[in-house]
């Protein structure tokens, strides 16, 4: 569905995309992490022709962004970064811009805004004022705008940014079903903490990819270890004692909590907690920290 080539994005005369290659499969929800200024918007906007490509190329569904820009538009719908609203429209107003912009006319123009207006939660609130929606709220009418045309392909630049948790539960499940419905969806993740709605992941440093592969991290890093934290109320420094006899990196970080590393392959969790628990400490809870997608991005540097 998407091919970027060898893709080389200059900005302000400096490369920011480095002739990246990647393929994004149809039906693929991806989330590209990495560092700030690592490449990760710039790469986006270029396959939304947003920005143009200095080098290389990039084709959605078999459309080149240097060559027929306008045929890639009308597959892909982008969602920039928070913009600030305009003010004095409202938000049906607003979408039916962006609609008759894209061609949409009569009925097929009124559909695209109840659908655009549905995505972003604000199915019974279209006469709401832009400049007095809550940030979440005008975060997701931005997604509505671009999905008004019906496209294949979504690119979303940080989309979970000013959302609140119930919002950011709602974003989930509609790219889940966008998913499922055959959709193609691009994501910048600013935080690094990718939802269970993305299928892969690419990491991007200095504007070149580090990794990239199904969302799991046993496939996307095999063999390697991670940060776990420990949690044993009262007992932290009796239990890193104890892990410091077993496994490597043991570091107290108050009087119920250590951090360590553990390999992921077999059952150094269990043989762990398993000793602590010999030893008569109490162990609360055990579990990757930080994220294993945010120790990834460590990684790249």
């Amino acid at each position: 569905m998407i091919l970027c080539d060898r893709v080389i994005v200059e900005r302000s005369g400096q490369m920011v995309v480095d002739r990246l290659s990647l393929e994004v499969a149809p039906g693929e929800t991806l989330a590209v992490i990495g560092r700030t200024a690592a490449g990760k918007s710039s790469l986006l906007a270029a396959i939304a022709t947003a920005i143009p490509v200095h080098g290389g190329d990039i084709t959605v569904a078999g459309r080149s962004v240097r060559r027929s820009p306008d045929a890639v538009r009308q597959v892909v719908g982008y969602a920039p970064p928070l913009l600030p609203p305009p003010p004095g429209l409202t938000a049906a107003e607003f979408l039916t811009l962006f609609a008759s912009a894209a061609g949409l006319a009569g009925a097929e123009q009124r559909a695209a805004v109840e659908r655009g207006l549905a995505a972003a939660g604000l199915a019974t609130q279209g006469a709401a004022r832009l400049d007095r929606l809550p940030e979440g709220s005008w975060k997701l009418l931005l997604l509505g705008r671009a999905l008004l045309h019906g496209p294949a392909v979504l690119v979303l630049d940080d989309p979970f940014g000013g959302l609140d948790p119930v919002q950011h539960r709602w974003l989930e499940r509609l790219i889940e079903d966008l998913r499922l419905s055959g959709r193609t969806v691009v994501a910048a993740i600013d935080d690094a903490r990718i939802a269970d709605c993305f299928t892969s992941l690419a990491v991007l440093h200095e504007g070149r990819l580090r990794a990239h592969g199904p969302a799991d991290p046993a496939t996307i890093a095999p063999g390697r270890s991670w940060r776990h934290r420990v949690v044993c109320h009262g007992m932290a420094e009796r239990a890193a004692a104890v892990a410091r006899r077993l496994v490597a990196d043991v570091d107290l970080v108050d009087a119920h909590v250590f951090d360590c590393t553990l390999p992921s392959a077999g059952s150094a969790v269990a043989r762990l907690v398993d000793r602590l628990v010999a030893e008569g400490v109490e162990v609360t809870a055990v579990g990757v920290h930080p994220s294993w997608t945010e120790q990834l991005v460590d990684d790249s540097v």
